[in-house]
């Protein structure tokens, strides 16, 4: 077929076209490796590190209202990803260490192993280490705060709930004191006592003299009792919320930071890669001539449909009788 393309044909036409070629190539390389070589460098340095919320139940702090404020706290895996978010977002944390300067910081978060990977890029080594190192010690604060802040919000819902049942409290003994004044002073007969201890009474209510007034002095104890361990429990409460300092304190006791991997001075730039980058735009930039040198191939072999071929000529009639057979 006329159409089809043979080897030597593409050889032929890579050979007409091979200065070119190498030409663009070289031209397309030496720029690549010129700019990556005056590119300034950059470094890595990179930190892992993981959150930890310790004594949740507050059983371990030197406090009797810990164990109502640290109940419930925010887990590490939360508080990891809370501060990954910051670094995304450059949040009010990860702002006030990086400022305006040039460096980019990234985190990643494991969710498996509860680990945060903190990534900062920068183009001095020991600018890169020291952002990193700052961004660790932020992470610390972040999870001290929000530790401190969970702690405050228990706090106050403790300190409610606990004057809520006082109220209550205060009001049962107020009715049992009530009921008290107004109970008959009249001692029971065996029978009743008997009834009572057959239903299920108590033998110390049911065997009293007067079982409606042991029964109701036993509550009043019961509830007297109760708001005394409610008073003491108020006033720990109350003692801790008035020293904000201290609730700071056992905050920090339980959250904890751990820094598995601290950030190092990088030895050798992550970017530019000068090799690299100069072997990928030789390939690219040879592929690219080639395909232009298919085009001007394409191009000048294009027939001119524009011109118009010369009318063959035509013998004259006397030329032709003249012609012999």
């Amino acid at each position: 077929m006329e159409d089809e393309i043979s080897l030597r044909d593409l050889y032929l036409m890579l050979k007409r076209q091979s200065r070119w070629i190498l030409a663009f190539t070289a031209i397309v390389t030496l720029a690549v490796f010129a700019v990556s070589s005056l590119w300034p460098p950059t470094y890595e340095s990179e930190a892992v590190a993981q959150a930890l919320v310790l004594n949740q139940n507050g059983t371990e702090l030197e406090s009797p209202a810990a164990p109502y404020v640290f109940r419930t706290l925010p887990a590490g895996s939360a508080l990891g990803v809370g501060f990954s978010k910051q670094i995304k977002t450059k949040g009010p944390y990860v702002a006030r260490v990086i400022g305006e300067a040039t460096v980019k910081a990234e985190a990643r978060f494991d969710d498996k192993k509860g680990l945060l990977t903190i990534t900062v890029r920068g183009n001095d080594p020991e600018e890169t280490r020291q952002f990193a190192l700052d961004l660790i010690s932020a992470f610390a604060d972040y999870v001290k705060d929000r530790v401190f802040q969970s702690a405050g919000a228990n706090l106050a819902g403790a300190l409610a709930q606990s004057r809520l049942k006082l109220t209550s409290v205060q009001s049962q003994i107020s009715e049992l004191n009530t009921s008290l004044s107004s109970v008959p002073r009249v001692a029971a007969e065996s029978d009743a006592q008997t009834a009572l201890e057959s239903a299920g009474v108590p033998p110390n209510v049911a065997r009293a003299s007067n079982p409606a007034l042991a029964y109701l002095g036993l509550e009043l104890a019961k509830q007297q009792a109760q708001l005394a361990g409610l008073n003491a429990e108020i006033a720990s409460l109350e003692a801790l919320a008035s020293d904000p300092a201290q609730l700071r304190r056992l905050s920090e006791q339980v959250a904890q930071v751990n820094v598995l991997s601290p950030p190092a001075v990088p030895e050798e730039p992550v970017a530019p890669r000068v090799l690299l980058n100069t072997a990928l735009a030789a390939v690219l930039a040879l592929m690219t001539a080639v395909f232009f040198a298919f085009l001007r191939e394409a191009v000048i072999a294009e027939p001119d449909l524009s011109a118009t071929p010369a009318p063959a000529s035509r013998a004259r009639p006397d030329e032709a009788a003249t012609t012999p057979k």
